[in-house]
């Protein structure tokens, strides 16, 4: 019986942390509060008993918590009695990078559990952080915590440049790469890739469809025929216009290449998607901006699909 009471005060403290912290869903953790809970938050201020009143003060939490995750979580438990349990647990809480806000702490937390009927319930819950962030290390300034609040800065802003990075390069309508991405390649130096091919797909009709159906249909319409790109040529694809499409391969031998073009096609036929698409294959290195030419290239324009293919 103790072995399992204590089991259950840890998966319950824990769940309760990733329920406040990840979530900020305070009805969860209400949820486990006995009648006469005491509560003591980190906050100098943070004190209460009585279910109605603690329960009260996190419904005003509702909301105000920002996205967090968790890790390095430890967690112990003894009984205190045949039905009561004590849990204590410490863990890192940091802020997600889409909230703004760049905070990393080292947090703690002290439970018991009574079970009332056979069912536990919490009645004591105390939230803490360190009293000082001086570590034995630390002379004169916690410049451990100092490192760390730095080192964890670094990764919030790694990670909003790349965020930043992908929706300066990705087509918000289709998560296909943009008109920037597709610039930036056209600059890109060549010389180093054996051959190149390259596929511009064109949808028919876009305007007739945004004319009597709506732009919403025509934004329908686009992301089919994405879909389908995306389906062969996963991270090649670019959508350089309002229904224009480039695919950009310097892997795919010619055989490969243009069984590839044609799988798109496919689809987009079982998908009654009218297009036009035009092939230039290059058998030697050169830059995008030379397709398609002559000297030992192989080129076509849409009128010539059909002869290629």
């Amino acid at each position: 019986m103790y072995e399992q009471h204590i089991q259950t005060a840890i998966e319950r403290t824990r769940t309760m942390v990733h329920r406040y912290y990840c979530e900020n869903d305070v009805d969860a953790v209400i949820a486990q509060m006995s009648e006469d809970i005491i509560w003591l938050g980190a906050g100098e201020q943070e004190y209460a008993a009585g279910r109605e009143t603690v329960a009260g003060i996190f419904r005003q939490f509702q909301g105000q918590v920002p996205k967090c995750h968790i890790s390095g979580e430890e967690y112990q438990a003894i009984p205190l009695g045949p039905e009561v349990c004590l849990c204590t647990g410490r863990m890192w809480i940091a802020t997600d990078a889409s909230t703004q806000i760049s905070l990393r702490v080292h947090q703690r937390i002290t439970t018991i559990y009574r079970w009332v009927d056979g069912a536990p319930f919490c009645c004591h819950i105390h939230i803490s952080n360190p009293y000082s962030e001086m570590v034995e290390e630390d002379i004169g300034f916690p410049t451990a915590m100092a490192r760390a609040s730095y080192l964890y800065l670094q990764e919030q802003l790694a990670a909003q440049t790349a965020l930043l990075q992908r929706m300066s390069y990705e087509d918000s309508l289709t998560g296909l790469y943009n008109r920037n991405k597709f610039n930036e390649v056209l600059a890109r130096d060549w010389s180093d890739s054996p051959h190149l091919g390259v596929a511009c797909f064109d949808l028919n009709g876009l305007k007739q469809v945004n004319d009597h159906r709506g732009h919403s249909a025509g934004d329908t319409l686009i992301c089919r025929a994405a879909r389908q790109l995306r389906s062969v040529f996963d991270g090649k694809a670019y959508r350089i216009g309002g229904d224009e499409f480039l695919v950009i391969d310097d892997t795919l031998d010619e055989a490969d290449f243009l069984a590839a073009v044609r799988a798109v096609e496919d689809g987009m036929e079982a998908e009654h998607i009218s297009h036009s698409v035009g092939v230039s294959w290059r058998a030697a290195p050169c830059s995008i901006s030379q397709q398609p030419a002559g000297g030992g290239g192989r080129s076509a324009d849409v009128s010539e699909q059909a002869r290629i293919l």
